[in-house]
């Protein structure tokens, strides 16, 4: 094929909702926070009574929200702990039209974390930097909050129609 020819290709699979790579949907969804800027560290407020912070959740906001979703859901997971992925907070049954988690407030319906509470549990790392992906995925179907935080969080990822996050640091 002729580098043209790929091109050519390249935008018509983009074009068509796909990315050239592994053709999963274009997402389009866009999250941000307020309160700290994407790859930015992460307010004290927000982290764990531990760290010197309240453990209540950094307002957020969304976009872009794909007209087929039926329901929303929100993921804050630290990839960086120890034991692997740490599952800070899963909200589901959030309504497709909503666009914000306010501070300290959960849109939906809160899910068991790997803390094992269904609340929110603030950025608490043992030791350097970690990164806290705020995720908010969009769902063609209502996704059962059962199970443990992992196997939760997969179901959702699997079933999401688009997702979009972003990133905050926080450091010991």
């Amino acid at each position: 094929m002729k580098i043209g020819n790929a091109l050519v290709l390249a935008a018509a699979i983009t074009l068509a909702g796909c990315s050239a790579e592994g053709a999963t949907p274009a997402s389009g969804l866009k999250v941000a926070s307020p309160a700290f800027a994407e790859g930015a560290e992460i307010p004290k407020k927000y982290a764990c009574a531990a760290r010197g912070g309240q453990d209540v959740s950094p307002p957020l906001t969304w976009s872009g929200v794909p007209s087929s979703a039926r329901e929303l859901a929100l993921v804050v997971d630290d990839p960086d702990a120890p034991g692997g992925s740490y599952i800070h907070w899963i909200v589901t049954g959030i309504p497709a039209t909503t666009t914000r988690a306010d501070e300290g407030t959960a849109p939906g319906t809160v899910a068991r974390g790997s803390g094992g509470d269904p609340a929110y549990k603030g950025p608490c790392p043992p030791s350097g930097v970690h990164h806290y992906h705020f995720i908010v995925y969009a769902l063609p179907e209502a996704v059962t909050a059962s199970g443990d935080p992992q196997t939760l969080h997969r179901r959702i990822k699997d079933a999401a129609i688009a997702s979009g996050e972003t990133i905050g640091t926080f450091a010991r």
